[in-house]
């Protein structure tokens, strides 16, 4: 029996008023929809099988529908579904869509599909995992020559100041508290943590940290490394991080800052100690990102006295 939402089911995976928020800010952002449509429009043919990964609530699917798919499969592993299936409905795309719940890589497919669609982007670029699900679907789900809707996915990285979100990690030193919680700053100090960044925030110009092809990218950990110069005076606070993506020839997307009515904000490694850093100075970077997006670890350290900054 599916679990609608306001069922105790729903609520107990996550407050179903939140989901529905989330999405809807992502249906909203006129940007990102309208560069999908266009995407999807140039890649799907009539009478292609198409398998969305990660589908919400249904809505590359239906586009996917409107552009000639005979048959989408649309894949999901979060409550969301049982809307998707609604919405299906309600449109008039339920006969051509077959619902499969679960994350792509433990789900299969009755035929190869022709294109595949994923939106599983994050605000860092590669934190919901767009490189493993783009992999396994590769070597199971794809046939051989399949389009793979976004190509590629670029992340920038940038030294960045901001007093306000750095809060978020020393704030657990604050006296007030009741007991000592270093062990909780110490772990905020290395997570990736999402912040909206502006111009303002930037200490110098950013660079590429990563350039991943999703049409070859293999299951494993992205790794990079680089100098990031500082072009102004100020507290460096930690990275800021961002993406631009190629969903097919001619068509972006991207959530460079500032960008305004964005679905998406960006994402944000902390250091653990600000420092004060100067014009001129360079920064060594290290990154790490694991395919599922779940790990991420950085260090920074200063090219002129190699202290490290950050610990990984």
């Amino acid at each position: 029996m599916p679990h609608l939402p306001g069922s105790p089911f729903w609520q107990r995976v996550g407050s179903h008023s939140q989901v529905l928020d989330y999405h809807l800010s992502m249906l909203l952002d006129t940007a990102r929809m309208d560069s999908y449509r266009r995407a999807i429009n140039a890649s799907v043919q009539p009478g292609d099988v198409v398998v969305d990964i990660g589908c919400g609530t249904g809505v590359l699917t239906f586009m996917a529908c409107e552009a000639g798919a005979e048959k989408v499969y649309a894949i999901e592993g979060g409550p969301v579904i049982e809307v998707a299936r609604e919405l299906a409905v309600d449109n008039g795309f339920a006969d051509r869509i077959e619902f499969l719940e679960g994350w792509s890589i433990d789900v299969g497919l009755p035929e190869p599909a022709d294109v595949l669609i994923t939106e599983t982007i994050g605000n860092a670029g590669l934190d919901e995992g767009i490189v493993a699900w783009t992999s396994d679907a590769r070597k199971r789900l794809l046939r051989p020559g399949a389009l793979i809707l976004p190509q590629r996915l670029r992340t920038w990285i940038a030294a960045a100041e901001s007093f306000d979100d750095h809060a978020l990690i020393s704030d657990w030193l604050t006296p007030e508290l009741p007991y000592d919680y270093s062990a909780a700053f110490l772990r905020s100090a290395r997570t990736l943590l999402f912040a909206d960044i502006t111009p303002v925030n930037l200490l110098g110009q950013p660079e590429i940290a990563a350039d991943t092809d999703l049409t070859t990218a293999p299951n494993e950990t992205t790794t990079s490394t680089g100098i990031l110069q500082v072009d102004r005076d100020g507290t460096l606070h930690g990275l800021a991080c961002w993406f631009d993506s190629l969903l097919c020839p001619g068509v972006t997307v991207d959530n460079s800052p500032p960008r305004e009515d964005s679905s998406w904000s960006q994402g944000f490694l902390p250091l653990a100690e600000p420092i004060e850093v100067y014009a001129g100075e360079q920064l060594r970077w290290n990154l790490a990102v694991s395919a599922d997006g779940e790990s991420w670890t950085w260090e920074i350290d200063l090219v002129d006295q190699q202290s490290p900054l950050s610990d990984s």
